[in-house]
């Protein structure tokens, strides 16, 4: 338990304590807000704050910055001092019945791996994701989940660059925003649709639909560029038709209306879920229209069902072991060194063709 100051030179001595506790490990990262770190310590603000200028003078601490809590700066304080959880968190808009069976997947075997080197991995779903500014529920959350490192996904830009100013030991599972520098493992999207946009363009199709929800996600962006790098450069250059899915239940078959109600409509889909898959071969069927007679469709995207249907799904496909084990690694690494390292890594998934793509006539 921590000792409190006595009355005499209060903000010196609470300044000593504070050393005490960072360097004791209690704090990692970030000191906690003033209130919360005043209550602990049983002092008023202005004395807080006179201790934390102390603080600051030393060296000790990072600078006031208005709505964020500050940053411990102390060199050499060693990564083994810090009160170590053995616990992982993934941060996710989504809770667990709401994944994709893949993430399921994927989460359940990082789970495992994380587990048999002595670590849990915990989900979190707080409700925090629509907002503008979300840093007063980022403090709350990170104070009372305590872990030594966060996985991201599918957080919005937000989220992502609280967690790089607040410099927390976290991955990005997916691509980073812009401008966000924290280290990310993703599929490599831009390169799975150049790979795709050659593929049809080769089979004669130079007027491509891209199916996609409406949402600001790293990795749409790369699919969308590297799809019009394949299609709209070079010989013969074509064009890209964005169909967004805007989340509604008859958004999907609306963007298809209008997309194929065009003078000169799409001749073939790339889809970027899987659901899209289903969307458009009911869609289809209602008009009685073939894949691929009537329409060549590419999934950028893999469930097992697919192997059900027929004609067999052009498609693209990482194995889930492959992920896990790469995500296991890059965070335990974060979570032991507090590696600040922005690389990317990012995963080339595998083009399995099947019977859903043949020449264009047009």
């Amino acid at each position: 338990m921590s000792r409190l100051p006595h009355r005499q030179d209060l903000p010196t001595q609470a300044a000593t304590i504070i050393k005490e506790m960072i360097v004791g490990g209690e704090f990692h990262a970030l000191l906690p807000g003033e209130r919360t770190l005043a209550d602990k310590l049983q002092i008023g603000r202005d004395t807080l704050r006179l201790s934390l200028e102390i603080l600051e003078s030393e060296g000790w601490i990072t600078p006031r910055q208005h709505g964020k809590r500050r940053g411990i700066s102390k060199p050499g304080l060693r990564v083994d001092q810090r009160k170590k959880s053995n616990r992982i968190a993934f941060l996710s808009p989504k809770s667990l019945r709401e994944f994709p069976p893949w993430l399921l997947i994927e989460f359940d075997l990082v789970r495992g791996l994380l587990n048999r080197r002595g670590y849990e991995l915990e989900l979190v779903s707080p409700g925090l994701f629509h907002l503008r500014n979300p840093a007063r529920k980022l403090e709350k959350l990170v104070e009372d989940v305590e872990v030594d490192a966060w996985i991201l996904y599918q957080c919005p830009a937000p989220v992502q660059l609280w967690f790089e100013e607040q410099r927390l030991p976290a991955l990005i599972r997916g691509y980073p925003q812009p401008e966000v520098i924290i280290p990310c493992l993703d599929e490599d999207w831009h390169a799975a649709a150049f790979h795709a946009g050659g593929l049809l363009k080769r089979h004669g199709h130079h007027r491509i639909g891209l199916l996609m929800p409406d949402v600001k996600l790293g990795g749409l962006e790369a699919t969308e560029q590297g799809l019009a790098k394949a299609i709209e450069s070079g010989p013969n250059p074509g064009s890209v038709y964005k169909m967004i899915d805007r989340g509604e239940p008859d958004s999907v078959p609306r963007a298809l209306e209008v997309a194929f109600g065009l003078e000169n409509p799409p001749t073939a889909i790339i889809a970027t879920r899987s659901r899209y898959v289903l969307n458009l071969m009911s869609w289809m069927a209602e008009r009685r229209l073939r894949i691929p007679d009537d329409l060549s469709l590419v999934a950028l995207c893999y469930e097992t069902w697919y192997e059900q249907l027929r004609p067999t799904i052009t498609h693209y496909h990482s194995e889930p072991d492959t992920i896990a084990g790469s995500v296991v690694r890059k965070i335990l690494r974060i979570a032991s060194t507090e590696l600040k390292s922005t690389q990317q890594k990012l995963l080339i998934p595998e083009c399995f063709e099947g019977a859903s793509v043949r020449k264009s006539s047009c």
